[in-house]
């Protein structure tokens, strides 16, 4: 095919008209100095490794990937992603909270040097089995997905309940530093895992998709029009710190794992004989929300009234999400999605009994298909996002 380009003007002055899919931010860091253009358009579709280059082409400008970032309580995991949105390489490493963030940003640094090192080790031509010439994906921007509110447009942690030592931290700008100088995107980490599954997962498709991840603490991302909804920093849609009553019960004493880990602990404990208290001391370990899967599936009918009851507690919570945001889907993740049908099926069942007669049956409920990648993957996006801020159209996957 033929390609005819369009001039994408200066690499740092966003072309008119491309707009469309933005991250609503502009990056504190020009784009660097021998920045390659944005790739052509094709009849306005962005193309990007979409299509065979004929002999009349110049060979493409290098395919642009990027680095996807997620800082958790006790994890740090890292992936380098393409513009169709494959993952090229990951790294996963554990972290210890009592060293603070000074700990965990000693960890980054060297996933980073390690992930960069590694793309750029790979960055080149290579020919296809059919002897066409594609450029391998050099790094274009980097995004990152933290566990805590962050205020996205001075790139700074507002704060961390799990690590010691972020407060007022100058996340981008520090990440920026250790990546060459890139552009750098912060985002909360559900914001960046519910444009994963808006754009990549469970929710593609539909507009707009309302996430939540129950874990040991309870979070949601809302993307409409392809985009992360942004209130004033620093968060939003804070599903997990809804005021269950007017006392101060929020979702996450009701609903998240520590919740379903302490109802378990109890019944275990009021039944030692009994599927649960059997299933954990099998596997040698406490009573936990882990545990509760296989109860279900072994037919324990308390361990599935634990679930119909956190369940219930968590739909009322999405119910006030519905009623005020309208979502076509919401996407359950977070490792309590990981029991499966069973906690799909519970909280689709009772979200209906909770919205006004003319919503309902009220939005599609599914479960994330990204699995534990999906804040490294939706934070690469969101890099993605902020490069055609600074240059233009980044990547296919944005046009659906």
């Amino acid at each position: 095919m033929n390609v005819k380009r369009e001039d994408a003007g200066s690499p740092d002055v966003p072309r008119a008209g491309v707009n469309e899919w933005m991250l609503p931010v502009v990056s504190p860091w020009p784009a660097r100095q021998g920045h390659r253009r944005c790739p052509a358009r094709v009849h306005g579709k962005l193309e990007v490794f979409k299509h065979e280059y004929d002999a009349n082409d110049t060979l493409p400008p290098a395919a642009m990937a990027f680095l996807g970032i997620e800082i958790g309580g006790t994890k740090l995991q890292s992936a380098v992603v393409d513009a169709a949105g494959a993952v090229i390489c990951e790294r996963t490493d554990q972290v210890e909270p009592a060293r603070g963030a000074a700990g965990v940003r000693d960890a980054l640094e060297l996933q980073i040097a390690d992930l960069c090192g590694r793309t750029a080790r790979a960055a080149g031509t290579t020919v296809s089995a059919s002897g066409t010439e594609m450029a391998t994906p050099e790094i274009a921007a980097v995004g990152i997905g933290f566990g805590g509110p962050v205020d996205r447009v001075a790139g700074v942690v507002a704060t961390s309940f799990h690590v010691s030592g972020w407060s007022g931290f100058p996340l981008a700008a520090w990440v920026s530093s250790k990546a060459g100088g890139l552009p750098v995107a912060l985002e909360n980490d559900s914001n960046a895992a519910a444009l994963a599954e808006a754009i990549l997962g469970a929710g593609r498709g539909a507009n707009p998709v309302l996430y939540s991840n129950v874990g040991s603490g309870i979070g949601g991302g809302f993307v409409i029009d392809g985009r992360i909804y942004h209130g004033r920093p620093p968060g939003e849609v804070e599903i997990g710190h809804l005021r269950m009553n007017p006392d101060g019960t929020i979702t996450e004493d009701v609903a998240s794992g520590w919740s379903i880990d302490r109802q378990v602990r109890d019944h275990a404990a009021a039944h030692p004989n009994g599927p649960l208290a059997r299933i954990a001391t099998a596997a040698g370990a406490t009573p936990s929300a882990r545990h509760l899967a296989a109860a279900i599936a072994a037919g324990d009918a308390a361990a599935g009234a634990i679930l119909d009851t956190v369940a219930r507690h968590y739909a009322f919570a999405l119910s006030h999400a519905a009623h005020l945001l309208h979502p076509e889907v919401i996407v359950l993740g977070g490792g309590v999605a990981g029991i499966g049908e069973p906690w799909r099926e519970a909280v689709a069942r009772h979200l209906p009994g909770f919205l006004m007669e003319p919503f309902r049956p009220g939005p599609d409920v599914r479960l994330s298909t990204l699995g534990r990648l999906v804040v490294p993957v939706g934070a690469a996006l969101a890099a993605a996002r902020l490069r055609e801020v600074l240059t233009g159209p980044a990547m296919e996957i944005h046009r659906r």
